[in-house]
């Protein structure tokens, strides 16, 4: 019964989970209150008897509680302590479930010892059986042979290809027991005799039989002759006799006569020996050669694969005599050829040789993987299968009709092109074949496939795509390609002779610079800079300037621009060597082995370097700076093109480095480094010596200028009245500097960068205010006089604003102004001294100007700001 019912409570008012004792004292004594409302003096008693009540049931509530709990305890206990009986119960009822199986499984696994055992002693007894008879069948053949009789095997050999396959088979061994036994008693000579008599006689006959069949094409025949020979001392005679016979070594030459091929190769090295032509095409011969070579070794394979037990080992026979009789005996020929021509012949029919060679080589890897591996790892399985279908290895008809589909895609050249450690032996066993009957079913698979290579992909477990792996002859190509060069490349042969060749072509490139310097040296000093310029080439190299300029993204110079000059430095001379050099490293990449390639570009540019700075730039450059030293000449003008020639060969010989040297010399962080700070090295250099020159250059112009300033005569600024010349285009010494200052601005426009103008114009332009601020503070000054020396300075500074540098502007304006003292009226020359911006400049600097006024000592409104 619900403890609530008790006090007059709803159900279950004990089990919430909000009881709160206040709320529950005050539901109990709800009457006594309503009661206690009513009168107006508080009685504690109807309290004190309701919580008295409520006490007792209270109690009497918590005594039944708690034995209920305590009953509850007894069970639960009770309960628990059965519970741990049966699990016990339960564990041991396992436990020796466990331990009758482990005696079970050991029980089992001897008995299965045991029958392996037995299987292995009956498959040794069944072994030792065979071979007794198989020695027992050789000891009658022996004795028979001993006898003179060969009846046995001559009836064997009329029993069709099985029966010639068993005699190949028992003379192989009769042949190995003669061997052993070559020292036994005299009895058996006989049979010795006999043996090799009738093997002699029965591998001339198999040899017949497959070149007969050879010439017929009979497929069929020459299989049985070439496995029957296999099985009689490995195939060795009949893989000999095949190539022998073979078509491609039977004429030394393919579908040419000796004299057009002669002609061809002759005509492919007109112009090889010429650096500023492109390397020529590979030799005409060489390359139809090789398609030769692929068209045989596609064609081969559908024969091949059929006739011979072995085809790998015969491709592999096939391909080295190709290469080493025909392919290396030609390339020695070419090679010689164009050795005893030039250097560079030899380097470039080398190098185009090698490109050519691995056309070849990878054509051939690439039949290898997609088609020849594939089917001699379907033959290896159906052969451990014991199930080798009929027509396995068969062709597809358009592998035999057409090489086009193993043409060699033009991608560039795989990085690993030198895989020398690519695996030749046997070949691996494939694990999805170890299951006969899973074998079984797809050969049958594969036999109704529409395809060979449905069939193949069907066999290996594979699809079609993944043929295009790493093939059986993979490493074998490549060490045919590696012999092909070994005596030409192997250590440091190509090297010396690729280093030897750059040197030399540089210093033909520079024959001409050496020869007109070497001249210019022998003329007296004096005519130092009139020989750098004395030899101006034509419009062409002007072109190929503003071309050198565009490629290195300066601006285009418009008509007029300075030409390249003979003996000194030139775009031209230097993309030519950048060329050459380019050249050398693509023939570096290509020959070089992969782990040198990077040293082999560091030695060639360290040669580019070296011939740049030592043997071009620096000569060159201390020429020029040699010329400006005589200050007694007009500096040339033209030498500010030296300078734009020079920093556009420093751009070109960046960009070069960009592209051609750090892609290979980039994967090694030192070499990487020793070259980084050997071309920085030239930059600096050069640049410190173009700075040097600029710097020459301007002090030349300013001094020349200064020269054209002592010219100015005193009575030039005191001219008569009727001197209307003067007062219409200024002095002649101003005309002239004002001209100067016209092909000094023009010459840095077409010659130098926006930067270098602009510090070249300012160093003119301040020193030029500086010179004409001394300059016009030494003449007397006429009114009329005035008039010329602002038509001078007006001059000036139209020179100067053609310059287009604020600062400058701003400097000749204020010269202007001061111009303007010798023109106004005593009376205005304190408002523009004093309002204008000459009140800005220092007040000495103004007097000495006042002074040279001709009024200067006569006016009093003059004297007043002296």
């Amino acid at each position: 019964m619900d403890p609530s019912r008790a006090f007059g409570l709803p159900e279950g008012y004990f089990a919430q989970t909000g009881f709160s004792a206040d709320a529950f004292i005050e539901q109990i004594s709800l009457v006594d209150l309503e009661f206690a409302k009513k009168n107006s003096m508080f009685e504690p008693k109807p309290f004190v008897r309701t919580f008295e009540r409520a006490l007792e049931k209270l109690l009497a509530s918590q005594g039944e509680l708690g034995g209920k709990i305590a009953q509850l305890e007894r069970s639960t206990k009770t309960y628990a302590e059965d519970h741990r009986k049966k699990m016990a119960r339960l564990k041991q009822t396992f436990a020796t479930v466990g331990s009758s199986f482990e005696r079970l499984e050991t029980q089992i696994s001897e008995v299965g010892s045991n029958t392996i055992r037995i299987g292995e002693q009956l498959d040794t007894v069944a072994k030792e059986k065979d071979r007794a008879e198989a020695i027992k069948e050789l000891v009658e053949f022996y004795a028979e042979l001993n006898e003179g009789n060969t009846s046995r095997l001559d009836e064997l050999l009329d029993g069709g290809s099985e029966g010639m396959i068993k005699v190949a088979h028992t003379l192989r061994r009769l042949n190995t027991i003669v061997v052993d036994n070559q020292y036994s008693a005299p009895t058996d000579t006989l049979a010795k005799r006999q043996i090799e008599i009738y093997s002699e006689n029965f591998e001339k006959n198999m040899l017949e039989n497959f070149e007969a069949a050879y010439r017929e094409n009979d497929i069929h025949n020459m299989s049985i002759a070439a496995r029957t020979l296999d099985a009689f001392n490995g195939g060795v005679s009949v893989v000999k006799a095949y190539i022998n016979q073979h078509p491609f070594f039977l004429s030394s030459m393919i579908s040419q006569s000796q004299d057009s091929i002669a002609e061809a190769s002759y005509q492919s090295m007109e112009g090889i020996s010429d650096i500023s032509h492109s390397p020529p095409a590979p030799d005409r011969w060489l390359a139809q050669l090789y398609a030769d070579t692929r068209d045989v070794m596609f064609k081969d394979w559908a024969v091949i694969s059929k006739v011979f037990p072995r085809p790998i080992e015969v491709m592999q026979q096939l391909l080295k005599r190709v290469f080493e009789q025909t392919i290396q005996s030609y390339l020695e020929t070419l090679l010689g050829r164009a050795e005893r021509q030039s250097k560079l012949a030899f380097l470039r029919v080398l190098s185009s040789s090698h490109i050519e060679t691995r056309k070849l080589i990878e054509d051939l890897q690439r039949f290898d993987a997609e088609t020849v591996t594939p089917a001699v790892t379907v033959l290896e399985s159906a052969r451990r299968s014991g199930n080798v279908p009929q027509g396995l290895l068969d062709m597809p008809s358009s592998a035999q009709t057409s090489s086009a589909q193993f043409s060699r895609s033009r991608a560039k050249k795989a990085t690993s092109r030198r895989g020398r450690d690519a695996d030749q032996s046997a070949i691996d066993d494939d694990d999805d074949l170890d299951d006969e009957a899973a074998a079984r079913d797809r050969l049958g698979e594969a036999k109704s496939g529409v395809s060979s290579a449905a069939a193949i992909a069907a066999l290996i477990g594979r699809s079609e795509g993944d043929n295009a792996g790493v093939g059986l002859l993979h490493g074998f190509l490549n060490r045919c390609c590696d012999d092909l060069f070994e005596s030409y490349v192997a250590g440091s042969n190509y090297m010396r002779a690729e280093q030897a060749h750059l040197k030399e072509a540089f210093r033909q490139m520079l024959v001409p610079f050496t020869r007109a310097r070497a001249e210019r040296h022998g003329s007296s000093r004096g005519n130092a800079l009139l020989g750098i310029f004395n030899s101006v080439t034509g419009g062409a190299n002007a072109a190929a300037l503003a071309s050198g300029a565009n490629n290195v993204g300066t601006a285009s110079v418009a008509s007029g621009q300075p030409a390249e000059f003979e003996g000194t430095v030139t775009a031209t001379t230097a993309r030519v060597l950048l060329q050459v050099h380019a050249e050398a490293i693509a023939r570096g990449v290509e020959l070089e082995n992969d782990g040198l390639v990077t040293e082999c570009v560091a030695s060639l540019t360290s040669i580019l370097l070296s011939t740049l700075g030592d043997e071009y730039l620096f000569p060159a450059l201390e020429d020029v700076l040699e010329s400006l030293q005589d200050l007694r000449q007009e500096p040339d003008l033209r030498t500010f093109g030296i300078i734009r020639v020079a920093n556009i060969v420093v751009r070109l010989v960046q960009m070069h480095f960009q592209r051609a040297i750090v892609p290979f010399v980039g994967a090694s962080s030192y070499v990487y480094r020793d070259m980084v700070a050997e071309k920085n090295q030239l930059m600096s250099r050069v640049e410190m010596s173009l700075n040097l020159i600029s710097n020459k250059l301007v002090g030349a112009c300013t001094q020349w200028i200064m020269g054209i300033l002592a010219k100015q005569r005193k009575g030039d600024f005191r001219p008569a009245d009727d001197d209307y010349t003067a007062f219409e285009m200024g002095t002649q010494p101003c005309r002239q500097c004002a001209d100067y200052l016209h092909r000094i601005e023009r010459a840095c426009r077409q010659s130098m960068g926006v930067e270098n103008q602009e510090r070249v114009l300012t160093d003119v332009g301040i020193t030029l205010h500086r010179m004409l601020m001394e300059h016009l503070r030494k003449f007397v000054v006429s009114v009329a006089g005035g008039l010329v020396l602002v038509k001078d300075v007006s001059k000036y500074r139209e020179a100067i604003s053609s310059f287009a540098i604020p600062a400058l502007n701003e400097k000749f304006s204020i010269l202007q102004d001061i111009s303007n003292i010798f023109v106004v009226q005593p009376a205005a020359l304190k408002s523009l001294l004093d309002e204008g911006p000459l009140a800005r400049l220092d007040r000495a600097t103004v007097q000495g100007f006042v002074q040279m006024r001709e009024d200067g000592r006569t006016s009093s409104l003059v004297r007043q700001f002296l």
